[in-house]
C-alpha cells in the first residue's frame, strides 16, 4: 500500500528542509528553480537526494498521516468484516442444538495528526542563477538548487538600501545635521556591505583570500596583494587605477568618521597627502561623492566575484 503525503507549506509558500549532515534548517519554495534530483545544503554544501532533507517534524507528520490512512482504509474495514462474520455465525446458529451468542464492544479508533509549523528564518533570497526561492538563517548561503553562493544578491540589495537612504536627503534639506548623518550612514553601509561579502568569500575561497588580516576587505592594499598572488590581478588591475584610488580615499574617509567624528587627522593626511589642507577640519561629505562610491564599490564586488567564481 502506497500513501502519498503532501507537506503543507507556510503562509509564504515555503517548505522547511533539514540537512542530514549538519542538521541545519532552511526553507525552499517548491516549483521555483530548475528541475533537479540533487539538493544542496545552503550552509555546509552537502549534496543529496531531496528526500534526505525532510525535517524530523515532517517525518512524524507523514507517519501520522500514513497510520491514519492505514487505519481507515485497511484495519477498520477488516475489523468490520470480522464483526460481521461473528454476527452471521450467531444468526446461523439460532434455534439449533448449539447456539452461539456473540457480543462485540468496540469504539472506533481515533488517530490525531501530528501537525507542525515551519520555523521563521531571517533571509529570503531568489537565486539569480536558477530562480530558486529559499530562506536561510544568517545572510550568506548557497542556493539549495544550483549550489551558487548568494553573496552577490545580498551585496547588491545592501547597496540598493544605501542608495535609498540617500534619497531621504530630498526631504531633509532644512536639517544640515540630519543630511550629514544620512551621508555618513550610507558611506558606512557601503563599506560594511563590502566587508560582509568579503568575509563570506574568505570562508568560501580560503585559497584565494587569506584569513589574515581578519578584516581583509577593509584593508584594500592587503586585499589587492592577496588578489595579485591568487589570481594574478591586483585590485587596481580589476577595477582600474582611478576607481581603486577613489576607493582608497573613501575607505579612509569612512575610517575617520568611525574614529574621529570625521575630523581629518595625521594618519589620514599621511595616506592622502593631497588633502592636507583639510587637516583638523571635518571632512565635507557630498551626495554625489557618496553615490559614486556606492556605485564603484558595487562594481568592485561584482568584478571580484566574477573572477574568483570563474577561477
Amino acid at each position: 500500500m502506497k500513501i502519498r503525503v503532501t507537506l503543507p507549506p507556510d503562509e509564504h509558500g515555503f517548505t522547511g528542509r533539514e540537512c542530514p549532515r549538519c542538521n541545519e534548517y532552511f526553507k525552499v519554495k517548491f516549483g521555483t528553480g530548475l528541475p533537479t534530483s540533487t539538493y544542496h545544503c545552503p550552509y555546509c554544501g552537502y549534496a543529496g537526494n531531496p528526500d534526505e532533507f525532510d525535517t524530523k517534524d515532517q517525518i512524524e507528520y507523514a507517519k501520522s498521516v500514513a497510520l491514519k490512512e492505514v487505519m481507515e482504509q485497511v484495519i477498520e474495514p477488516e475489523l468490520r468484516k470480522l464483526e460481521q462474520s461473528f454476527e452471521d455465525l450467531e444468526r446461523d446458529t439460532r434455534g439449533g442444538l448449539i447456539q452461539i451468542k456473540v457480543e462485540t464492544r468496540r469504539s472506533p479508533t481515533m488517530f490525531s495528526l501530528d501537525y507542525y509549523q515551519e520555523k521563521e528564518v531571517e533571509t529570503h533570497v531568489t537565486c539569480d542563477t536558477c530562480g530558486q526561492e529559499f530562506a536561510v538563517y544568517g545572510v550568506f548561503a548557497d542556493c539549495p538548487d544550483c549550489g551558487k553562493l548568494n553573496a552577490l544578491i545580498v551585496f547588491r540589495k545592501s547597496i540598493e538600501v544605501a542608495h535609498r537612504r540617500i534619497q531621504l536627503l530630498d526631504s531633509t534639506k532644512d536639517d544640515v545635521d540630519l543630511q550629514s548623518a544620512i551621508l555618513e550612514d550610507a558611506l558606512s553601509g557601503g563599506v560594511s556591505s563590502f566587508d560582509a561579502v568579503g568575509k563570506a568569500l574568505q570562508s568560501r575561497y580560503p585559497k584565494i583570500f587569506p584569513q589574515k588580516p581578519k578584516n581583509l576587505f577593509q584593508n584594500l592594499e592587503a586585499l589587492s596583494d592577496a588578489l595579485s598572488k591568487s589570481v594574478e590581478k591586483s585590485l587596481s588591475d580589476i577595477v582600474g587605477k582611478e576607481s581603486f584610488d577613489f576607493l582608497l580615499k573613501m575607505f579612509q574617509v569612512r575610517h575617520i568618521f568611525e574614529h574621529t567624528l570625521g575630523v581629518v587627522d595625521d594618519d589620514f593626511v599621511r595616506k592622502l597627502p593631497n588633502l592636507a589642507d583639510l587637516k583638523g577640519r571635518k571632512y565635507p561629505l557630498k551626495r554625489d561623492e557618496i553615490e559614486r562610491f556606492l556605485s564603484v564599490v558595487l562594481e568592485t564586488g561584482n568584478k571580484i566575484l566574477e573572477i574568483v567564481e570563474g577561477k
